[in-house]
């Protein structure tokens, strides 16, 4: 196994089907409601467009944002050296499956605030006694690659 081969990669969150639908459905909901301004009038209400055509994208653009934030910061690289989760990259050398039983919580790993929903979280151990939590789609294929990883090294 070479030191660039990924062994295993995750990447949660679809950005473009959770902005792409929400707008979609937004212009067909703008459309709608004003159609019959058009047919009437041939002429489109400015004021109300002003106002409801940022606020319907802005609420519409909500799952997308969060999607890509979950693209940022739980996105997974596990080489035969090192694991990235999002902004963290840690040693494989440096990772045990056991973690240790401290007081202290342990530090989720890729820079967000918490598990997101949808995510699981696989906590592991690492050099002198520090505990990660790493939120995953799919424990299981993780765990076996990360095991099979740190036989290997």
């Amino acid at each position: 196994m070479s030191d660039t081969e990924i062994v295993y990669k995750e990447r949660p969150g679809k950005p473009k089907l959770w902005l792409g639908v929400p707008w979609a459905l937004c212009a067909a909901l703008l459309t709608w409601s004003f159609w019959n301004a058009w047919l009437e009038d041939h002429e489109l209400p400015l004021d109300a467009m002003v106002v409801l055509t940022p606020l319907f994208f802005g609420i519409a653009s909500i799952p997308g944002l969060v999607s890509l934030s979950k693209r940022r910061y739980n996105a997974i690289t596990l080489t035969s050296r090192t694991l990235r989760v999002g902004r963290h990259t840690l040693p494989v050398a440096d990772i045990s499956l056991h973690p240790p039983a401290t007081s202290r919580g342990p530090r989720l790993l890729g820079g967000g605030y918490d598990i997101p929903v949808g995510m699981q979280a696989v906590e592991l151990g690492g050099r002198g006694g520090e505990r990660y939590r790493v939120a995953v789609m799919n424990p299981q294929a993780f765990l076996a690659a990360l095991t099979r990883v740190i036989a290997e090294a």
